[in-house]
């Protein structure tokens, strides 16, 4: 599922064959995406934006699977219009995930980009932030790794940490969330 929004050029004298991306360039992000097992890509330039998602729509299979039943014990098959085959999920699977997976109460610390997520610089080190640490706009929470590139990741907000929504050296998506704050 691609989606591709485009504004109008500033002059009416501008050609409509001058739009920022051409169908090879867009061709060849959607190869690197697959490549290297991305799910998301954003880019905006002055006159166009660009927006590629590949796979299914995570958000609606979260809500389907708030609205199943937990009780039953028989494996349960569900569709999703974001994904054509059947996803089958054991009710016991659902009540034994763990309670990081929840979904935050509190304000969130949400990664800006696609990568591996780290706590520390590196093994054995200190983490970053943990649970009970505040934080403000400048505390770096994290590293996420994004095409073997390090990159240190800040709070953007002022708080103290609750929870920590993603598992060391475990891959995070634009926009997850990282970390649970409290005011």
């Amino acid at each position: 599922m691609a989606k591709r929004t485009t504004t109008k050029p500033a002059s009416p004298a501008s050609s409509a064959s001058s739009c920022a991306y051409d169908l090879k360039q867009i061709r060849e992000i959607v190869g690197l995406m697959a490549e290297n097992n991305l799910t998301y890509f954003h880019s905006e330039q002055k006159d166009a934006k660009l927006e590629l998602r590949r796979g299914s729509d995570l958000d609606a299979v979260k809500e389907l699977l708030k609205s199943m039943p937990v009780a039953s014990a028989a494996p349960v098959s569900m569709t999703t219009h974001a994904a054509p085959a059947p996803v089958a999920v054991a009710p016991a699977a659902i009540a034994a995930a763990p309670a990081a997976s929840a979904d935050p109460v509190g304000p969130t610390i949400n990664s800006p980009m696609v990568g591996t997520f780290y706590r520390c610089a590196s093994p054995g080190e200190k983490a970053f932030a943990s649970i009970g640490d505040i934080v403000d706009e400048n505390s770096n929470v994290c590293i996420i790794e994004a095409m073997k590139v390090m990159n240190e990741i800040k709070a953007e907000a002022r708080g103290t940490i609750a929870r920590v929504l993603v598992e060391d050296g475990k891959p995070v998506q634009y926009g997850q969330p990282l970390f649970e704050l409290k005011a």
